[in-house]
């Protein structure tokens, strides 16, 4: 049966309360010499992502506010991103992209992310989001947990968000262990116009560019796991620790802003 998403991967997703299904055209911007583009899937699920939060809140746009009027951001805690080899290049064939919101507990909210040609699956994404603001400083240091107003109850997560929260969980309990300060991979700083997002914070997708400056990736598979734990203001620079397997992204003033898993 050619059909674009299998009957299993919309049973799985049937109960929740938001979903989305787009036909996207291959392109040069969604492409890269190894298949998808993982900084296009990022970015493009990442508003994806807070689309559907805006549909489960009845918002008619995705600029949140929390009870007392504040500016809000649906932060990740956490991304899970698994692509696989394609066929061939897939430039000019037709992307089928299913995706569904998802309740994962204490304010976090996640959504999975599915990827198909026709009947060959290309790789899923799978995000978790907590609400943040920034207080009256406006440093992205200081950024306070809130609440969304008016978000309708949501079926709960399947285990492939569970067991991503709960690595989020513990390396969280970790990410006070000592960083071994040695010579540093690479040192990055972000640029202002191309790597933070409208409310000037780093966006996520950025902390993989970071990464991948200092060990690229070459190949088509990838499975690659990341929990944010900080952010930086304009002008600071990120130090990347660690190796190919596992690195580290660090402050220059120490403080870890994300831990990465590549295999």
């Amino acid at each position: 049966m050619n059909t674009a998403i299998r009957a299993t991967d919309l049973a799985e997703a049937t109960c929740a309360a938001v979903v989305m299904q787009d036909r996207i055209r291959l392109g040069m911007a969604q492409l890269s010499p190894f298949g998808l583009s993982e900084d296009w899937v990022l970015k493009t699920c990442g508003d994806r992502h807070w689309t559907l939060i805006a549909q489960a809140s009845g918002n008619e746009t995705i600029a949140f506010f929390d009870p007392e009027g504040r500016p809000l951001y649906a932060a990740f805690c956490a991304t899970a991103l698994r692509l696989h080899a394609p066929e061939n290049h897939g430039l000019g064939e037709t992307l089928h992209v299913f995706s569904s919101l998802h309740a994962v507990g204490n304010c976090k909210l996640g959504s999975r992310h599915v990827f198909r040609v026709g009947a060959r699956a290309l790789g899923h994404l799978t995000m978790i989001s907590t609400f943040l603001r920034h207080d009256d400083s406006g440093s992205n240091h200081r950024l306070t947990k809130s609440r969304l107003p008016g978000l309708r109850p949501l079926p709960q997560a399947d285990d492939a968000l569970r067991r991503l929260d709960a690595q989020a969980r513990l390396k969280s309990r970790q990410r006070h262990a000592a960083v071994e300060l040695t010579e540093p991979l690479v040192r990055v700083t972000p640029s202002p116009a191309l790597d933070f997002n409208a409310v000037g914070l780093l966006y996520f997708a950025s902390y993989t560019r970071v990464a991948d400056a200092a060990i690229p990736r070459s190949s088509a598979n990838v499975a690659r796991d990341i929990v944010y734990f900080g952010n930086v203001d304009m002008g600071e620079e990120i130090q990347v620790f660690g190796d190919e397997c596992d690195l580290r992204l660090v402050s220059g003033s120490g403080k870890l802003l994300a831990s990465v898993e590549t295999r």
